[in-house]
């Protein structure tokens, strides 16, 4: 018997080591699964939570954009009050009278501007009957031929209200508006309103300067022009005076019914084709006014959507000719 005891107790610690390891192999079993049970969740759960980091960032850039669309329309929106509050407006300004009665006749000897006098035979004409008018300001700049390229793509004919200061060396583009089709127009040379509405001659010193530099560039003599923020501004008996002398030298004057809101730096791609592609339907003669100045991107980012937009519906993209009604803000008498 005692010569089995060894025996018995070597069987036995085997036994309870055999048990041992048993049971430690199953509770590392128990708690492998645990472990990866536990991995697939935490993997699903950073799966989520990535989603739900891409939704938060997605609902923070339409948040954005929206808080980018309000702040542009703010300045669109400040625009339309302005023009409002201008039409209603004391039109019975006093000013000096004898200003007006020195532009009373053609090729008066006190004529300061004896060459500044519109050719109306080089303008282009049209036909169609649904039709819209996109006029672009402060321009040639940089983005001009891409504006030319997009219009290009839709058979669309624009207008151009040039400005000679700071683009001199954008001269290039000038000939190119002519040869692809587009009405070549006058925006001023400094654009400056201080400087040009002080008085008929200031203004015509100033619209000298850019018409001489468009005819030099381009053998082109432009008829139609556009004052620098509209006829609106400055004092209305001298704009009233400018209007009627420049009517007498053969130019037309453009304002516009439908603006895009491109003048402010706020606005969106989004605002401005919201803003042109909501209002020409309810415009008769639609006249557009954009920008193709320096940094004016938004535009060019809102065209291609505004020209496919316009054109699916039915219009005929126009440039502005001697048949065009003129939208005026102010007349002459």
């Amino acid at each position: 018997m005692k010569k089995k005891l060894p025996v018995i107790f070597a069987v036995t610690c085997a036994v309870i080591f055999l048990c041992v390891c048993g049971f430690l192999a199953f509770q590392y079993q128990k708690l492998d699964r645990r472990f990866q049970k536990l991995e697939t969740e935490a993997f699903h759960l950073q799966e989520d939570n990535s989603e739900l980091n891409e939704e938060l960032e997605d609902s923070t850039a339409r948040l954005e954009s929206r808080e980018k669309y309000i702040a542009g329309q703010k300045d669109y929106i400040a625009e339309l009050y302005d023009q409002i509050q201008t039409f209603g407006e004391d039109e019975n300004e006093t000013a000096d009278g004898d200003e007006n009665d020195r532009y009373t006749g053609s090729n008066s000897k006190n004529d300061p501007c004896p060459n500044l006098y519109a050719d109306r035979d080089n303008l282009p004409v049209q036909s169609g009957q649904k039709y819209v008018y996109l006029t672009f300001d402060d321009g040639p700049s940089a983005l001009t031929p891409k504006v030319l390229d997009l219009l290009d793509k839709y058979d669309a004919h624009a207008t151009f209200f040039v400005v000679g200061k700071n683009n001199e060396e954008y001269a290039e583009y000038l000939s190119e508006i002519v040869e692809r089709g587009h009405t070549l127009a006058l925006h001023s040379y400094s654009h400056n309103y201080n400087q040009i509405y002080r008085s008929v001659d200031a203004f015509l010193a100033d619209y000298e300067k850019v018409y001489d530099w468009v005819y030099e560039e381009t053998g082109y003599s432009p008829c139609l022009f556009r004052f620098p923020g509209g006829s609106t501004n400055g004092s209305s008996y001298v704009v009233k005076n400018i209007i009627k002398e420049m009517e007498r030298r053969g130019f037309t004057y453009y304002d516009w019914n439908v603006s895009s809101g491109d003048g402010s730096n706020l606005t969106t791609a989004e605002n401005i084709i919201d803003n042109i592609c909501s209002t020409v339907g309810y415009v008769d003669n639609p006249v557009v006014l954009m920008h193709d100045g320096r940094g004016k991107d938004a535009t060019l980012a809102a065209l291609p959507t505004v020209l496919k937009n316009l054109s699916e519906k039915g219009y005929e993209f126009r440039s502005l000719d001697q048949n065009s009604e003129p939208v005026q803000y102010r007349k002459s008498e």
